[in-house]
């Protein structure tokens, strides 16, 4: 049997009691037909992943699925996330054969974008109140502004106009769709949902990938005709797993956003045995990626959480303690070996924290000759050639110097800027308790978690997209919340004005 139809049945193995267990915390959330379409439609693309022989055949299927999605999903950006990571987050070159060999870099998630979001986008632009600027447009269309006119630093043309609609497909597509096309708490609860739901096969593929040491989709990356720079990597003897994501800590990253949305959906209509079996599934591909960025990321969105709801933090300890034991002692050698891959506790691969430390001192001197703007040159000035790694790499492990490094002290306070508007003004809707349909609290924890991960890795392969997406949300969360409260208020005070009687035979009608 050929290694990919092998990858594929393990995964498709994998897969079934997965979905099974995602259903039990699903279903009370969104009718059973519109579940059975997300998995339907995850399977149909992974089949397509394996079965399409080159990226041009799989795009063909991604965009009759598309099709389908548009016409029978209850609301199509939940199918998005739910695909988002079912196809190696590799890139491929689309031009135009014998005039332009290079138009577009394409990879699985820009043709979600292309396929799902572009329709959705046009269709909400129609209304004129999705037009109307918010606050949280001004920051980052200003960033998208900014780092769109620096591409015209590229030589070539073509250049510049591949750079610029990878930006709005990549930031501003995501960012508009998400924000607007979320429209109340029963619509942000349920993209929660599905970033969980996407994320729990993918978890458990990963597991399967450390205890078996084989990576199931680069058999799939490689038939497309994809060079993986790392196509195995290992630490203290465990190979890290990377599924789809490429990268381990990119993997890690997609596993403690999916644990967090999983514990952000109001869920009393869900068993807690289900509930804690699911994150036990998303905790177990967490500690597969053997990442520590993502571990501590997801243990930030923890305290969070705990802060703002002190007796929701015993449930979260025990989630997440029971799962990471029992992986611990699967994998072998028991807790010491577990010990030893802990930040600042541990010494396996002590080399990341030093490297990481001259990273960041040699970032500085690159950005203080080109502080306002940065460069497009900066990997060839001579500090950073001799960050250059085994694997003929310079991998700038911290996206906050890799957005200073190339668009300057401008770009970094517009990027952070942004985050740190939506993170303050969830701290406030949490203090003043607007709505209970929404879990301000835990969106603080997710999107603070994110941004203390990707202070540890570069924005590589799905961590951009997740984070813009969730962004996005969050602002659409923030929209909903005073509707709400206003609504809620304007009841309170009709039931105050109006006679029980009536009230009474309201609901007998």
């Amino acid at each position: 049997m050929p290694d990919y139809l092998k990858a594929l049945i393990y995964i498709l193995i994998i897969s079934t009691p997965v979905f099974m267990l995602a259903r039990k915390v699903a279903v009370p959330f969104v009718p059973l037909s519109e579940f059975r379409l997300w998995r339907n439609c995850w399977y149909a693309a992974t089949c397509a992943v394996f079965l399409a022989s080159n990226f041009l055949l799989f795009a063909l299927g991604m965009l009759v699925l598309s099709v389908v999605i548009l016409k029978r999903s209850a609301n199509p950006l939940h199918l998005y996330i739910v695909l988002l990571f079912v196809t190696p987050c590799i890139t491929v070159a689309a031009g135009i054969p014998g005039l332009f060999g290079k138009i577009l870099d394409v990879n699985p998630p820009r043709l979600l974008a292309l396929f799902i979001l572009l329709p959705v986008a046009v269709e909400l632009w129609q209304d004129k109140r999705n037009r109307i600027l918010a606050p949280a447009d001004m920051p980052v269309g200003a960033f998208v502004a900014l780092i769109s006119l620096l591409a015209i630093r590229d030589p070539l043309p073509t250049s510049i106009m591949r750079i610029v609609i990878g930006y709005l497909l990549d930031i501003a597509l995501p960012y508009f769709v998400f924000s607007r096309g979320l429209r109340n708490a029963q619509d942000i609860n349920r993209a929660l949902l599905a970033f969980a739901v996407a994320t729990m096969p993918f978890a458990a593929i990963g597991a399967f990938e450390v205890l078996r040491s084989w990576r199931l989709y680069n058999i799939a990356a490689e038939n497309w005709g994809s060079f993986l720079t790392v196509p195995y990597l290992f630490r203290d003897g465990m190979l890290r797993a990377a599924v789809t994501a490429i990268e381990p800590i990119a993997f890690g990253f997609v596993c403690m956003a999916g644990a967090g949305c999983l514990l952000a959906v109001r869920a009393n209509a869900v068993s807690t045995f289900w509930r804690l079996g699911a994150l036990g599934v998303l905790v177990g591909g967490l500690l597969a990626s053997i990442s520590r960025g993502p571990w501590l990321g997801f243990t930030v969105c923890c305290l969070v959480m705990a802060l703002a709801k002190p007796k929701f933090s015993l449930k979260i300890m025990i989630a997440a303690a029971l799962p990471a034991l029992a992986l611990v002692f699967v994998l072998g050698r028991g807790i010491d070996r577990f010990l030893n891959l802990l930040p600042f506790i541990g010494n396996a691969d002590p080399g990341t924290v030093s490297y990481r430390s001259e990273l960041f001192e040699n970032a500085l001197i690159v950005i203080e000759r080109s502080p306002l703007f940065g460069s497009i040159t900066f990997l060839n000035e001579p500090e950073m050639q001799r960050m250059i790694q085994g694997q003929g790499i310079i991998d700038i492990v911290n996206s906050y110097l890799q957005v200073a490094l190339e668009f300057g002290l401008a770009g970094l306070v517009l990027f952070t800027g942004y985050f740190a508007y939506i993170a303050v003004k969830l701290a406030v809707a949490f203090r003043a308790g607007e709505t209970t349909d929404i879990n301000h609290a835990a969106l603080l924890g997710i999107l603070v978690g994110m941004l203390f991960t990707i202070s540890t890795t570069s924005s590589v392969t799905f961590i951009p997209y997740v984070y813009w997406a969730f962004s996005g949300l969050c602002v659409a969360a923030l929209k909903v919340a005073p509707e709400h409260a206003a609504s809620a208020s304007k009841d309170a005070s009709r039931m105050v004005s109006t006679p029980p009687s009536r009230i009474l035979g309201k609901y007998r009608t």
